[in-house]
């Protein structure tokens, strides 16, 4: 009975010394599922987060290429406007041109004076042909 006694006996004081242990290592298992399910929630949160910032660059870009092409669209039809305008100013210099070189013309050594609808810019030159003959 004495080996028996022994036997016994480092079992309950080894066993008494594990229960703290495994009480422990028991809470610590724990904690760190805890921390594991946090870190996962946190990555899906991130995951979630950066999901939607990407669409957003992606509208971005979509927005941001439209409104290129537009500004591009704007700037062709403003220089073929320009170019629209630069032609209707060279047409009135020529008219104007003409017209004083008609009006020096006719001008009567009388002192009649010139008849006022052939100072009008907009009178081109066919039309100023056309009164003249």
């Amino acid at each position: 009975m004495a080996v028996s006694d022994k036997a016994v006996r480092p079992c309950s004081s080894s066993s008494s010394g594990l229960d703290p242990l495994l009480k422990d290592l028991t809470e610590k298992k724990l904690i760190f599922r805890r921390n594991v399910a946090s870190l996962a929630s946190e990555l899906k949160d991130v995951r979630h987060k950066l999901a939607s910032q990407e669409q957003l660059f992606t509208r971005e870009s979509q927005t941001r290429e439209v409104a290129e092409t537009k500004a591009r669209s704007m700037e062709e039809e403003v220089s073929k406007l320009q170019k629209c305008l630069l032609d209707k100013d060279e047409q009135l210099n020529a008219t104007r041109g003409i017209t004083e070189h008609v009006r020096s013309s006719l001008h009567s050594p009388f002192g009649v004076a010139f008849p006022f609808f052939l100072n009008s810019p907009f009178l081109f030159h066919d039309e100023l042909v056309k009164f003249v003959f």
